[in-house]
């Protein structure tokens, strides 16, 4: 069910929209707004609000009667779903970005049915936006990512936490003013680069450069304005693309600055061709999440799955 039905079905069940703000856990101006989109596309009012406790109008009636319909449709397919699960022991769906897909997850997934024949895993890439959506739909049964779930919806733990930093073509003039800031690539790779013996750069030493950045939606996207944003200046892209590897890839091909995770230096061949930088924001740290649907049922493969996931990160 949409969003948007939700929350009007809430007010609907309390006859009011204070309470049921309170029960969504947003504010009532949020709500009433909600609310009010809803009954512009409909070009009519949904709820009488001359009444107290507020009544719904014939529309609103209507309205609330496809909502129910609709509700019983996804529970029926949701215990459809649940029964094909059932059905297909031992399958486990897992959803993440591309860069985990191709790098990460598959040595992951070996090892781990190397221990486990049985269990079977299917691996989806997916881009960010898409991949809550996934997981809430039973699509997928767990996801690896960087966005912040809903938790009222979804339940996430701490997987890994990483580090962007800035990857910058060899070629640009900047890199002789930063000569001493510059990493390099071994040291990235072995994760040195996070001890006190390479120090931060302010991105405000790069304003008048081009960068590339992920397409909006996308969590580097909004982390990597909002550390340009908080050295003082809106970063002059040159380049929107959909996804990371492109991103280094085009930086060392030349074509502008990039954001990125240090961990791709340990699936990249070395290169002299660009120059790493360590940012001085505390948004270049940012945490993995595995997350599952909330309140859905765990199979003892997914958990097993959970359990081998998490063993690792604190092995490494």
């Amino acid at each position: 069910m949409q969003r948007s039905m939700e929350y009007i079905y809430e007010v609907y069940k309390e006859r009011s929209f204070s309470k049921a703000a309170k029960k969504l856990f947003v504010s009532q101006p949020a709500l009433s707004a909600i609310v009010k989109k809803t009954e512009e596309k409909l070009q009519m009012p949904i709820f009488d609000r001359s009444s107290n406790p507020i009544r719904l109008t014939e529309a609103g009636r209507l309205y609330i009667r496809s909502a129910e319909k609709i509700m019983a449709i996804e529970s029926e397919l949701a215990e459809s779903i649940a029964g094909l699960r059932e059905s297909v022991k031992g399958v486990i769906n897992v959803g993440s970005a591309a860069f985990f897909c191709v790098y990460v997850l598959p040595e992951i997934i070996q090892n781990f049915r190397n221990r486990h024949a049985d269990c079977r895993i299917n691996l989806i890439e997916c881009n960010a936006p898409d991949l809550s959506d996934s997981l809430q739909s039973g699509l997928l049964d767990i996801i690896l990512d960087v966005e912040t779930l809903d938790p009222r919806v979804f339940t996430s733990v701490l997987w890994k936490r990483e580090h962007i930093i800035l990857a910058v073509p060899a070629v640009n003039e900047i890199n002789a003013r930063m000569k001493g800031y510059a990493i390099p690539f071994s040291c990235v790779q072995n994760g040195d680069f996070v001890s006190d013996n390479f120090s931060a750069v302010s991105l405000s030493a790069f304003r008048d450069e081009s960068f590339l950045l992920l397409k909006k939606g996308n969590d580097m996207y909004r982390r990597a304005l909002h550390m340009c944003r908080n050295a003082g200046f809106t970063p002059n892209i040159s380049m929107s693309l959909d996804q990371l590897l492109t991103s280094y890839y085009l930086a060392k091909d030349g074509v502008g600055i990039a954001f990125v995770r240090a961990s791709i230096t340990q699936f990249v061949e070395p290169t002299d061709k660009l120059c790493f930088y360590k940012i001085d924001d505390e948004s270049a740290v940012r945490d993995i999440m595995i997350s599952r649907k909330k309140n859905s049922p765990v199979s003892k493969q997914e958990q097993l799955f959970t359990d081998y996931l998490l063993a690792r990160a604190q092995s490494e």
